[in-house]
């Protein structure tokens, strides 16, 4: 999920169908108005019309961690900048990240890891303006913590100067100012996918909120080199950041999508015609719906049925059908995780459905007689220190096990979990 709590309607947001097509972002089988159409290569503005009508955690979705190391490792001097368009105006209070400590993504102490939130340079780049004077300033000490082995989730607060203006671009730049950084260092925490199922976000511009990473030569004074791994993959991933804003008022933005269950085998969910699973969603303010999509692949070929139900009522329904199995398993690192491809379908014909706030719906998916398909959920931060609109928490992910539903846990798919899971569905609200 990423957004502000201003643009809460989206995430940062019958009959009908759609399919398919050959990638993780493709272009959908109808672009009408019911549904917002696949963007251009660098996608909408946070701020944009067409991401405010995006609701529900599938705006981003994942793979996999990619940690972003700060400190020196070799020869080379690394620094970080967690890149976003504002869409809250006023003083950062604080930021919460995923700080990555362990083995290979620590050492010593963790160092003394500084924050700064600068302006863009402007440049074509969408680098951090490195000169310029901090809008705020903040400091993160891991301590102890950076020697064991679990994961780190901390807000940093700020002593701010100037206020944030929404629609603006900003980098939360951080660098080690420990004075021994190659002994003392830490690792912060990305969202990332394979790079054949696309960016993390098939709508969200990738300068809107993305990764870079700074480069020098150890001990050197020269300007950084910057990577970006949100607009090109690094070492077959795009990177996002696990990150939140807060403001001296309240307001809030981010994206904490910090755990997947794409991992084939071991986490990923292999749903048929008695095992299928639903998103439950329960909104609190009332969203007229006229379009949904999905991501998913066919392990074996067939229909996969969708319906929105209020309980036993089916207030819509449709299908998707694929001729041939489309899944394959993608090699990443040392695991597999699943290919996925987006499905969009009119809701209704495009009439939609209301969803009343504070009522309970269910977006429903069950593959029809001998067809399967692979779904890969992850976690949304919310008991972690995560707060909507950053974790999604309208709706949760569960799946039907011996005739009962249950609340999905990837590492264990026949345990009950908790409310932190969802499935990668974005319901798209009328213009």
């Amino acid at each position: 999920m990423l957004f502000s709590a201003l643009l809460a309607g989206a995430v940062l947001s019958g009959c009908g169908g759609g399919g398919g097509g050959s990638g993780a972002s493709d272009v959908p089988v109808q672009q009408t108005k019911a549904i917002v159409s696949q963007p251009g290569s660098e996608g909408y503005a946070l701020n944009s019309a067409e991401i405010g009508r995006l609701y529900g955690p599938g705006v981003f979705r994942q793979d996999a961690l990619g940690n972003t190391m700060i400190g020196i490792n070799g020869s080379q001097e690394r620094i970080v900048s967690n890149r976003f368009r504002a869409t809250i105006s006023g003083n950062l209070a604080s930021a919460r990240l995923y700080w990555q400590p362990g083995t290979g993504y620590s050492r010593g102490n963790g160092g003394v890891i500084r924050l700064r939130l600068l302006p863009d340079d402007g440049s074509d780049a969408h680098a951090p303006d490195m000169s310029a004077t901090p809008l705020a300033t903040a400091e993160f000490t891991p301590g102890s913590a950076a020697q064991g082995d679990r994961a780190i989730f901390a807000d940093s607060t700020f002593t701010s100067q100037q206020p944030l203006v929404a629609g603006q671009i900003y980098h939360l730049v951080m660098d080690n100012v420990a004075p021994d950084p190659r002994e003392n260092y830490i690792s912060s925490n990305n969202a990332i996918t394979h790079e054949q199922n696309d960016r993390p976000s098939r709508w969200v511009s990738s300068i809107d909120w993305g990764t870079l990473r700074g480069s020098r030569a150890a001990g050197s004074s020269d300007a950084f080199t910057w990577s970006d791994y949100t607009r090109s993959a690094s070492n077959g991933n795009y990177y996002v950041p696990i990150l939140q804003l807060t403001t001296a008022d309240g307001q809030r933005q981010g994206m904490a999508n910090m755990e997947s269950g794409a991992v084939d085998p071991g986490r990923i969910f292999t749903i048929g015609a008695d095992q299928p699973i639903r998103e439950r969603f329960r909104p609190t303010r009332e969203r007229r719906v006229t379009g949904l999509s999905f991501a998913t692949a066919a392990s074996v070929a067939g229909t996969l049925q969708w319906r929105i139900l209020q309980g036993s009522n089916v207030l819509a329904s449709g299908q998707f059908t694929t001729d041939a199995p489309n899944y394959t398993a993608l090699q990443a690192n040392a695991n597999r995780v699943g290919k996925v491809f987006w499905h969009d379908a009119e809701i209704n014909g495009g009439q939609g459905v209301t969803l009343a706030a504070g009522q309970t719906y269910d977006v429903e998916f069950q593959p029809q007689g001998q067809s399967q398909w692979k779904v890969a959920d992850f976690y949304n931060g919310s008991l972690h220190g995560f707060s909507w609109p950053a974790a999604f928490t309208e709706s949760n992910a569960q799946h039907r096990v011996n005739g009962q539903w249950i609340n999905v846990d990837h590492f264990n798919h026949t345990r009950a979990g908790k409310v932190e899971a969802n499935w990668p569905v974005v319901l798209h609200m009328a213009p």
